[in-house]
């Protein structure tokens, strides 16, 4: 009877567990609650399919003026083409393990806490890389021009988070500012949010899709992924994301889900593993044509962190992109968790110290 609660090849039924992994991701994914991540853009098929990038359609076509209608003289034909951009797909696992002893001193439900850890992996691994495209993509000298704003060097004495930094990033829109819809911010961030009053009041947004609120009509995705410069303790640099709708497309394949037991190892232990893959794109941008995977096919998340990896597609313009990076300075007394998480990723706490 107690093999029967502690074996995952017996608690979990792949075909079940994966679905309820894919169920689940798509309530809890703040991402794509905010409207930051498009799933299923148009062009993105069966991410099974052979090939390991997939090309995302887009029409292309000159601005033109209206030329003059009389009967003397015949009409100008213009043409509208299309292009695709190029994003990759990326190959990730996951697999967790327990023994039978572990499961059946502690009493854990311990198929419902791999589910739940599961489906809080993916959701931060779409972070990751939504964070790491970005990176790559704001390292383009003509994206950055454009499109990023360092309030650290345009305004050093007033570079805190504040409606006039905002508003500065916000022209970086253009006439296309009143589609920005999101905004992604760590907790730092979000906590200057709250100390400046700068949340709306009386959102109509629900809190089922905006939990953290929103900010001139945008709903805050809070995540502390979202690096922290703590290079200067007095003036700790932040950034804050700002997403139109549908500025990024992404589709994530939950492929299979295995299990496997080893009666013998460690006194028996089983486990469970799931594989995915995964693509994103930050619209108006495409792989380079030179771009290539070190272990090639394969592309990792990281790779894409290179600004040599993305350039702007013929026929697109940077007014395309939909994404504004805005950097400014969080007061220090809100940063202190961030710095202590990013430590211990870092791997410099020693155990048992804290430090």
């Amino acid at each position: 009877m107690a093999d029967s609660t502690t074996d995952l090849t017996k608690l979990i039924i792949p075909p079940v567990f994966t679905q309820w992994v894919i169920d689940h991701l798509d309530e809890t994914n703040n991402l794509l609650r905010s409207g930051i991540l498009t799933p299923n853009v148009e062009g993105i098929g069966d991410l099974t399919a052979p090939g390991v990038d997939v090309q995302i359609p887009y029409f292309k076509a000159e601005k033109v003026s209206p030329s003059n209608w009389t009967d003397q003289d015949d009409k100008t034909s213009n043409s509208v083409g299309t292009g695709s951009m190029r994003g990759m797909k990326f190959y990730q696992t996951l697999t967790y393990s327990s023994t039978q002893l572990a499961t059946l001193i502690s009493g854990a439900p311990t198929a419902q806490a791999i589910a739940t850890a599961m489906n809080e992996d993916w959701t931060a691994a779409d972070m990751d890389a939504l964070l790491k495209l970005l990176k790559g993509v704001f390292g383009v000298d003509d994206i950055k021009n454009a499109k990023s704003i360092d309030m650290t060097a345009e305004d050093p004495t007033h570079s805190e988070f504040n409606s006039n930094g905002w508003l500065a990033a916000r022209t970086l829109m253009g006439d296309k500012a009143n589609k920005l819809t999101g905004i992604a911010v760590n907790s730092a961030t979000e906590a200057m949010m709250n100390q400046e009053d700068l949340k709306d009041h009386g959102s109509e947004v629900s809190s089922d899709v905006a939990p953290n609120g929103t900010f001139h009509g945008m709903v805050i995705t809070v995540d502390d992924q979202i690096p922290l410069d703590l290079s200067d303790p007095k003036k700790p640099k932040s950034t804050a994301y700002i997403f139109s709708q549908s500025s990024v497309a992404y589709k994530r394949q939950i492929v299979q889900t295995q299990t496997q037991k080893d009666i013998l190892k460690k006194g028996g232990m089983s486990w469970v593993s799931q594989d995915s893959i995964a693509t994103m794109n930050v619209q108006g941008t495409t792989l380079s044509s030179s771009f290539r995977p070190v272990k090639y096919p394969y592309a990792t998340v990281d790779e894409l962190t290179s600004p040599t990896a993305w350039e702007i597609p013929a026929g697109r313009s940077v007014r395309d992109i939909g994404v504004v990076e805005y950097v400014h300075t969080v007061d220090p007394l809100f940063v202190k968790g961030i710095a202590a998480a990013q430590k211990k990723v870092a791997g410099t706490v020693t155990p048992g110290t804290g430090k």
